[in-house]
């Protein structure tokens, strides 16, 4: 099923018994615009924002994203797992995957506060020899500069940001889906 934009909807989910039908059949988020595998597995109705923006409306969700494909990057070696993302400000929740020997290649800044959780490997921002290996937790402020970095390993991270990614599209990628 879709809706008039195209976008898939999936149908209610069964009810558990534990749970009231009347609070099961309303309890949805608010409207909003999410993309990513979790947002894209939830959209259950058609909505409107309070700005008359079509939006949608959501149900709590688990993917399994071992289950899921890894998208390659235009920069050779990245590949990412997009879980969401709210349209409107450019915050994202994403697993990245550095191959061995791969890396950001430039130093640069970010339009948003950058966080990453290190799932596996070690991923070094080679100016300040800070490496991330696995249970590290990174923090890069909003507009501070940093990078190139290099994977020791192959590493996955997630990565999660509170706004866009990048003032302008890096140089690094050819397509300008990749600096969402």
């Amino acid at each position: 099923m879709t809706d008039d934009a195209g976008d898939q909807l999936v149908p209610t989910p069964p009810r558990p018994p534990s749970i009231d039908a009347a609070e099961w059949q309303e309890n949805l988020s608010e409207p909003a615009r999410y993309g990513g595998e979790a947002p894209d597995r939830s959209r259950e109705r058609t909505a409107q924002t309070d700005d008359g923006e079509a939006a949608h409306r959501f149900r709590e969700i688990l993917v399994q994203t071992g289950d899921l494909d890894w998208v390659d990057k235009t920069l050779e070696g990245l590949s990412q797992k997009a879980l969401w993302r709210n349209e409107d400000t450019g915050a994202s929740i994403t697993l990245v995957r550095f191959l061995k020997g791969s890396g950001i290649p430039s130093r640069h800044s970010h339009a948003s506060n950058q966080f990453m959780f290190c799932l596996a490997g070690r991923y070094t921002y080679l100016p300040t020899d800070i490496t991330l290996t696995p249970g590290s937790f990174y923090w890069n402020p909003r507009g501070s500069l940093h990078g190139p970095t290099f994977a020791e390993e192959d590493t996955v991270l997630l990565e999660v940001y509170d706004g866009p990614h990048y003032p302008t599209q890096p140089s690094w990628y050819t397509d300008p889906q990749d600096a969402r």
